[in-house]
């Protein structure tokens, strides 16, 4: 541990690095062990430089955006972890794959015209249960606005983008409010806002390659799915993307994130968010169920809502969520999962895959829970 604290310091030592820094208070529901080395970056040169370093040197890497969907294991993570947080959103007159002006004409209208694809999973249910928020009443079709290319830094929280960029005019985000999240874990798991994805609004990305190199990848290369990209499958490191939005109606868009923060408050804020991905459409179908949220399985088919281990609590105010509610352990959070998916398979058949990640535990511990 003080070799690699030591050999960190002498190489950069204009960056702060510390050890043993418990990783509970970068999560939001507070739960996770130290971090032998932990660095804060602040800028994405301080990334990039640090990242390729400790490729290059075979220094045991992890990297942590809001840590909004990560359960880290009680005994906390070996090697380096880099906390990221550059904050620079630049807005360009062109793209790193075309050469459009800042805004482009109709035959450039329309970067969601491929988003069809990807199948959402949204359906409230009114009637019974905890998920009865909607949004479908606030989407509308902005694809005939002009549209703007914008680099964000992968440390940039999706709030602070939006706000930021509402305030300038530009839209295209606001149907991520709320959701707690880096525009790099946002693009990691391509998150979805009602029956919007991240991928909509990318148009390139830039990483750092299993090797060390710095390079740029198009939309079309992102293996964009739900829930899923190609960064699930590979090693490489998000270091920026290019967004086209739109230059559209700024009161319209803000409307939209202040209804969707009021209708999104039954969401539990010390927890992961939703544990599991919902079931498909093909699924609820079958089962004759009023609703894709595993929620409405938890609560009304397995009666497992307040459901507890230690201080880990099945959530009152949606049963998709796992709270900790005092001083929970990972080891607590992970025998509520185990269980959910055990019993919702012998009840249902299906198996639940979940949408949070799972750092610093051995295999054995996540025996039940990954496939």
């Amino acid at each position: 541990m003080n070799n690699l604290y030591t050999e960190l310091k002498a190489e950069f030592p204009n960056l702060e690095f510390n050890r043993e820094v418990l990783l509970a208070n970068y999560t939001t529901v507070k739960i996770g062990g130290p971090a032998e080395v932990f660095c804060e970056t602040k800028t994405s040169q301080e990334f990039i430089d640090l990242v390729i370093y400790a490729i290059k040197n075979n220094i045991p890497l992890t990297i942590l955006g809001w840590g909004a969907n990560t359960l880290i294991s009680d005994d906390g993570i070996r090697g380096l972890v880099i906390k990221n947080s550059g904050q620079n959103i630049k807005i360009l007159k062109d793209g790193g794959f075309s050469n459009d002006d800042t805004t482009t004409n109709d035959s450039n209208k329309k970067p969601h015209s491929d988003q069809s694809l990807i199948q959402p999973r949204w359906h409230s249910d009114k009637d019974k249960g905890s998920f009865k928020y909607e949004f479908s009443d606030l989407d509308y079709d902005e694809s005939e606005s002009p549209t703007v290319v914008v680099e964000i830094d992968s440390g940039v929280s999706l709030p602070y983008a939006i706000n930021s960029l509402i305030g300038q005019g530009i839209t295209g985000l606001q149907w991520y409010s709320r959701i707690p999240a880096t525009l790099g874990g946002a693009i990691y798991n391509n998150i979805h806002g009602g029956t919007h994805f991240i991928s909509e609004v990318i148009e390139s990305v830039t990483i750092i390659d299993e090797k060390g190199n710095l390079k740029m990848i198009s939309k079309s290369e992102l293996e964009a799915g739900y829930d899923v990209s190609r960064f699930h499958n590979t090693n490489e490191i998000i270091v920026s993307a290019q967004l086209k939005l739109y230059l559209g109606d700024k009161e319209k868009a803000k409307t939209v994130v202040q209804e969707w923060a009021v209708r999104k408050a039954v969401q539990p804020q010390k927890s992961l968010g939703c544990i599991f991905q919902n079931i498909s459409n093909g699924q609820k179908e079958n089962l004759k169920l009023p609703t894709t949220s595993v929620g409405y399985i938890v609560e009304h088919i397995l009666n497992k809502k307040n459901f507890q281990i230690g201080n880990a609590k099945v959530s009152d105010k949606h049963a998709a969520f796992i709270e900790n509610i005092g001083q929970a352990t990972a080891k607590d959070y992970l025998e509520i999962i185990k269980i959910i998916i055990k019993e919702t398979k012998i009840k249902t058949g299906i198996t639940l895959k979940p949408e949070i990640f799972f750092l610093g535990f051995k295999k054995r511990d996540l025996e039940g829970i990954i496939t």
